[in-house]
């Protein structure tokens, strides 16, 4: 495994905000705006090439709202980042949703690189172990017909779709700029 640097996970932290914030906006109002696309190009700066595919549909405001709702959902990726940078101190229970306030206060407050301090290989590829062991046993529950106790899948999903990311330097689907990338489509197969 590859792992990712500090500046890299910065960078996809804060496209993923980014995004996460004008899907928001479009769930929320139906079209994202001339002034929120003008916020959402200032945000970025320099990081607006380091967008995915889904990403830039939303940012741009090309996205239909099925896209947009499930950009929100990514909030869960982007506090597994949050967490390898140092920033959330756990991956949080995996019956609920992140703490949203917390991650719209991390990017108000700035200064993301100065507050980070990354988290090891080791330790990232203990809690993707530990993800992946939840969303399987969710994927086992669904199939039985029953409730997996204290997971909610969707949590699982797309934390384990964080970590994934967090492994998967250099592979084939890590071109974010390509279709099918590793970000808007992760292999979360169990």
């Amino acid at each position: 495994v590859t792992p990712r640097d500090i500046d890299e996970i910065i960078k996809r932290a804060v496209c993923s905000f980014t995004a996460i914030m004008c899907a928001c906006t479009i769930r929320d109002e139906g079209s994202l705006g001339e002034e929120n696309m003008a916020w959402a190009k200032s945000f970025l700066g320099e990081a607006y090439d380091g967008l995915s595919v889904k990403e830039k549909e939303v940012v741009e405001d090309r996205s239909d709202m099925d896209t947009a709702v499930n950009m929100g959902w990514k909030y869960e990726s982007l506090w597994i980042l949050l967490w390898a940078l140092g920033i959330a101190e756990d991956i949080g229970q995996m019956d609920k949703i992140c703490d949203c306030e917390f991650v719209m206060n991390v990017f108000k407050e700035g200064g993301l690189k100065s507050r980070s301090k990354l988290r090891s290989m080791d330790e990232i590829l203990s809690k993707l172990d530990l993800v992946y062991r939840y969303h399987w046993a969710c994927v086992n529950a669904r199939v039985n017909g029953t409730k997996a106790a204290g997971l909610d899948e969707e949590v699982v999903m797309e934390r384990r779709a964080g970590l994934e990311w967090l492994c998967c330097k250099g592979q084939e689907n890590d071109d974010l700029s390509a279709e099918f990338n590793c970000w808007d489509y992760p292999d979360l197969n169990t």
